[in-house]
């Protein structure tokens, strides 16, 4: 079941946040004082954590869309006159947009489980979909966030150990704790109950029997058509007198629904109070931009990839011709390893010039790759100049939509390369996997250069080595594009024994 859309709870009343901002006192009056307005009059996701003024929702965002989410839904209150300006600014970039984006209104404070619905009624996910929830005041990891879309087959829940959140006892005390049932064969259990408060000896047991305390962040996959139903029926808390998600989910396990909990060793920035500000700021680092997509070719090569530490595959078959489209079936195999894929769409060897009957078939093959849980496709084409084929780009981002499009090296075989990367920013594609025209991307560095301060979001390919990231990134570069690759040979009666796979060394190299 694809999951593309990331539904964040940004409607809160920040209670605590305001009254640790009123209660300020000695030297974290003096630190936190900068931050001191914000958390008086800005809904908390929009709290200027960042170093360079970012909001917390930034943070969020940003971690979702590498993670392989292409689609958000915000629920905000009535009166937020911040937070759509921002996410406007920030997603409609000069040559398109980043993510698509809806809002929710929830009219009054009615709880968690109330503002999942507002969303879901006024922002529908498509059917057959299933969708992530996240709180507007918790920044989880892209890697975290990668399993929980891509892994499960149905609903599930990030159960974090919460030894590994990086936040205080204090604080992990407070959550909510998942209880499951045990997996096979080393897989993930079932959720058969969330305990907003609960009682030591449910501790203690879950101590002797896996050694570990797991706890909800709120980071659930969910699908609305089951949801729904629990959302609709469920009655306000007797004391708080709100609508509260986790009765609903109780609800629905108890109901015979199953939620799979994906076991997490995993830190997540939080933010409660105002003197979690300072503690956020210095977790920021664990949200480092920098972002290897590796070239694989079948599901083997994502396992190692992923297990190696690549953010991202593009997946291809037949690497030695420069890669085709890969099948249907090995993308849904690919996709399980929780990592976002990128399919190749190119229907034959050869150059880019491709026919009518040809771009109808990539057409097809674009529509399936994404089906099967591709987040994006990498497409391009040239038309009779050797120019970039604009027209069917253009078709194609109207079809399936700009932001979950990639431009691929087609673009550098352009007779001219400034004009058509000029002319893509008409048509609302903002992503490029480019060498900036040059055979190899450390000959093309003005023009990628240039790309960047246009706006694109350039993945740098053809001859990058680890060796160059810093060069890179002085220029704004983060994401890279490498084979990663090294040759082996079985000797093989009346065939070529040689293969290229994906070398666990070659990935790891990129991060010492």
């Amino acid at each position: 079941m694809r999951c593309n859309r990331i539904l964040i709870l940004a409607a809160g009343r920040a209670t605590r946040m305001r009254r640790s901002a009123l209660e300020m006192h000695g030297e974290a009056k003096g630190s936190l004082l900068a931050f001191k307005e914000d958390a008086l009059t800005r809904p908390k996701p929009m709290v200027r954590v960042g170093a360079d003024g970012e909001p917390l929702l930034q943070f969020i965002l940003e971690q979702a869309m590498r993670a392989g989410f292409t689609e958000v839904t915000l629920v905000l209150r009535p009166d937020d006159a911040v937070t759509k300006p921002f996410i406007e600014s920030w997603n409609e970039t000069p040559v398109g947009l980043k993510m698509q984006v809806g809002y929710a209104l929830q009219s009054k404070p009615l709880g968690t489980a109330h503002a999942v619905q507002c969303a879901l009624e006024q922002d529908p996910v498509a059917a057959g979909c299933a969708f992530v929830l996240c709180n507007g005041d918790n920044v989880p990891t892209r890697q975290s966030l990668s399993r929980l879309r891509s892994q499960p087959l149905g609903q599930a829940v990030l159960a974090y150990d919460r030894d590994y959140l990086g936040l205080s006892p204090e604080k992990t005390l407070a959550f909510a704790v998942l209880e499951g049932t045990q997996g096979t064969n080393g897989g993930n259990g079932a959720m058969k109950s969330i305990s907003e408060k609960p009682e030591q000896q449910i501790i203690d047991r879950m101590l002797l029997q896996r050694g570990a305390v797991h706890v909800s962040m709120n980071l659930f996959r969910l699908e609305a058509r089951l949801l729904m139903p629990f959302l609709k029926e469920l009655q306000p808390h007797p004391t708080r007198g709100e609508l509260e998600l986790p009765t609903a989910l109780q609800h629905m396990v108890d109901a015979g629904h199953s939620i799979e909990m994906i076991e997490a060793r995993d830190e997540v920035l939080d933010l409660t109070r105002l003197t979690d500000v300072l503690d956020m700021q210095k977790g920021l680092q664990i949200l480092d931009p920098f972002e290897l997509e590796v070239c694989a070719s079948t599901p083997a090569d994502v396992q190692i990839a992923q297990m190696s530490g690549a953010h991202r595959v593009e997946l291809c078959a037949h690497w030695p011709c420069g890669g085709l489209t890969p099948p249907e079936t090995d993308i849904r195999h690919s996709v399980l390893w929780g990592i976002p894929v990128h399919a190749l769409i190119r229907p034959r060897a050869g150059h880019f010039h491709f026919s009518e009957n040809e771009k109808a078939w990539m057409t097809d093959q674009i529509e399936a790759s994404l089906a099967s849980g591709a987040v994006r496709a990498v497409v391009g084409g040239l038309d009779g100049r050797s120019r970039l084929d604009l027209a069917q780009l253009e078709a194609w981002a109207t079809r399936f939509g700009g932001h979950r499009l990639v431009v691929h090296r087609a673009l550098d075989a352009s007779a001219d390369w400034q004009a058509d990367a000029d002319a893509l920013r008409s048509i609302g594609i903002r992503r490029i996997l480019s060498s900036g025209g040059a055979e190899k991307a450390m000959q093309g560095t003005e023009r990628i250069k240039g790309a960047v301060q246009s706006g694109f979001e350039v993945t740098v390919g053809s001859g990058v080595r680890p060796i160059q990231l810093e060069h890179w990134r002085e220029l704004g570069v983060h994401s890279f594009h490498a084979s990663c690759r090294s040759e082996s040979n079985r000797d093989t009666l009346h065939f070529d024994g040689r293969d290229h796979p994906v070398s666990s060394e070659e990935v790891q190299a990129w991060f010492r």
